[in-house]
């Protein structure tokens, strides 16, 4: 087993301490389900054609959500559903997401597929599309958490 190394204690580097938090093979992936899939609960992440194994998915849940990256909430209708949602911390990952999915684009692209869909988050100012996907997310917030006012 590999010992997960915590860059923090050796180094100041704002890349290495970086990932401590978001350098392994998921984390990225879950922030992108919920930020730019619409997928907020367990079952649907699952799904995730990357294929993540539900130990996986749970540790990676728990870790993001004890970083304060994301939160989570029980169902209004339904409480032994939980509901993951990112936090103001996890959203300003947003543009960090853009740049990456740009340079993928630039010099992966016999790759990669990017959705005609999605293309618009390539092709617009990244202020733009931040617009719109802040706001279905905000959108999702007031249908989904509507106690949030008290979190």
């Amino acid at each position: 087993m590999v010992k997960k190394v915590e860059h923090f204690r050796n180094s100041q580097c704002p890349v290495a301490c970086t990932l401590d938090f978001l350098g392994d093979h998921w984390s990225l992936l879950v922030i992108r389900e919920l930020m730019m899939m619409g997928n907020h609960q367990y079952k649907d992440m699952l799904a995730m054609p990357e294929g993540i194994s539900s130990n996986i998915l749970s540790d990676r849940l728990k870790r993001l959500e004890e970083s304060g990256i994301i939160a989570s909430a029980y169902r209004p209708d339904n409480k032994r559903d939980k509901l993951y949602y990112l936090t103001e911390k996890g959203k300003e990952l947003f543009f960090v997401i853009v740049e990456i999915v740009r340079w993928a684009d630039k010099h992966l692209g016999d790759k990669i597929h990017i959705p005609a869909e999605r293309r618009a988050f390539i092709d617009n100012p990244p202020e733009e599309v931040a617009k719109t996907v802040f706001a279905r997310l905000e959108e999702w917030e007031k249908q989904n958490l509507p106690d949030m006012s008290l979190i």
